[in-house]
């Protein structure tokens, strides 16, 4: 989900208050990290890390490309350098450093109650959905015209 704040403050206040060792929840928004969340409907919770946190399948907030703040996963590590996609994303990788990440996201809090981004559950349903890159495009038309519409009466 890429995070388009006009208000730098904002942005500001969650990295001081994830510095101070508090956890924070920010709404999500867009379409990037679908089918784990949901734009204008579900909020991510998050956290201070640890370096040994940020692993392959780890959702972060992170100032990506130099230019925008990102929650996305990391897809691949290579010294200091992440990539990250989101879920809903088919192509779109951003890269930052590791001094690029503000936090990692630990759960999703939907309507219906939370969900965790990091028990073995979870991350072996991203893995799994990780694998159906090619087929992506489908799954994610299919869910937002009939899922996410169904959800929203």
């Amino acid at each position: 989900m890429k995070m388009e704040f006009s208000d730098k403050a904002l942005m500001g206040e969650v990295e001081r208050v994830i510095a101070e060792g508090k956890s924070v929840r920010l709404p999500v928004r867009g379409r990037s990290m679908l089918p784990f969340s949901v734009g204008g409907r579900d909020s991510v919770e998050l956290h201070p890390f640890r370096k040994e946190d940020l692993q392959i399948g780890s959702a972060v907030l992170a100032w990506a490309d130099g230019n925008h703040y990102v929650i996305h996963r990391i897809v691949s590590i290579n010294g200091n350098r992440l990539e990250l996609l989101g879920d809903g994303n088919l192509a779109l990788r951003e890269k930052c450093d590791i001094a690029d990440v503000i936090a990692v996201a630990h759960r999703v809090i939907t309507p219906r109650g939370s969900r965790s981004l990091t028990s073995r559950r979870a991350m072996a349903q991203w893995r799994l959905w990780n694998r159906l890159l090619p087929v992506r495009r489908w799954l994610l038309l299919v869910y937002r015209h009939i899922v996410i519409r169904r959800n929203e009466f």
